[in-house]
């Protein structure tokens, strides 16, 4: 015991991790608030948020749908991924826009975007399960850079 306490005595415990100075964003919106990123963020979430039950959206979800075949009478509905081609319940699939709605970080974009958000054809969008839908927006991320 005693050793382990000469050992202790000899080593700098106060040894922490340096601290690098953090670059601070200007907070332009919202009384000083948020960030330029955040403004839109919340812009792009309230128009995804008001367009969640857009009609040909959920033409497209029925349309890849069927009569459960499990054994669990609780799960009414199965819903088919357009690239596995695999059968999941509704919390594991997602609606995905075909064409990306694009970026929205200025008012110029606003357009544009509401635009690829609220296509008018169901065959705009396609039913992925989350791991091919994580797959595609990835893709989509690295070609845009």
């Amino acid at each position: 015991m005693r050793q382990f306490q000469r050992f202790t005595n000899t080593i700098d415990f106060t040894m922490k991790k340096a601290k690098t100075k953090r670059k601070l964003i200007p907070r332009t919106r919202n009384a000083e608030t948020l960030t330029e990123s955040a403004y839109w963020g919340k812009i792009r979430s309230t128009l995804r948020s008001a367009f969640r039950y857009w009609k040909p959206m959920i033409i497209a979800l029925n349309d890849a749908s069927r009569p459960s075949k499990s054994k669990n009478k609780r799960l009414k509905k199965e819903y088919q991924c357009a690239v596995c081609e695999e059968w999941f319940k509704r919390a594991d699939v997602q609606i995905d826009h075909i064409i990306p709605c694009g970026s929205l970080k200025c008012y110029t974009d606003i357009e544009p975007f509401i635009k690829n958000l609220t296509p008018e054809d169901p065959k705009a969008f396609q039913v992925l399960c989350k791991p091919d839908h994580q797959l595609k927006t990835n893709l989509e991320r690295k070609l845009k850079k």
